[in-house]
């Protein structure tokens, strides 16, 4: 039996499924007000969405050509730093603080 392998699609959106959720929790654990978390993630997966599709569009579906682009939980921790380089008056400082902190996991030896 062969198993074929996930799309390069599915590979990015799944993962930030997952992504996603950990940080609803995280925000939601923290007490940030639900409106306030579901407006941030709105955000972050507008410029995640925008980050697929180039790799989609640069990529196909051919994994071989997938090597110089980042993985989805590098893009994730990209796009959170994204947004708080933006000017959204509606995102608390505490929020703000939170969504740094994410930033700020992103090690150096994550990036090749």
């Amino acid at each position: 039996m062969t198993r074929l392998p996930k799309s390069i699609k599915s590979h990015y959106l799944d993962s930030f499924v997952t992504n996603l959720e950990n940080l609803r929790s995280f925000l939601h654990h923290r007490k940030i007000q639900r409106s306030e978390s579901e407006e941030v993630c709105l955000l972050i997966s507008k410029i995640y969405n925008q980050k697929v599709d180039y790799i989609l569009t640069s990529c196909g579906d051919d994994w071989s050509k997938l090597e110089p682009f980042s993985s989805p939980l590098i893009i994730f921790v990209q796009c959170i730093g994204e947004l708080l380089e933006q000017d959204h008056s509606n995102i608390s400082s505490e929020c703000r603080f939170i969504l740094n902190s994410y930033t700020k996991t992103l090690e150096s030896w994550m990036i090749w």
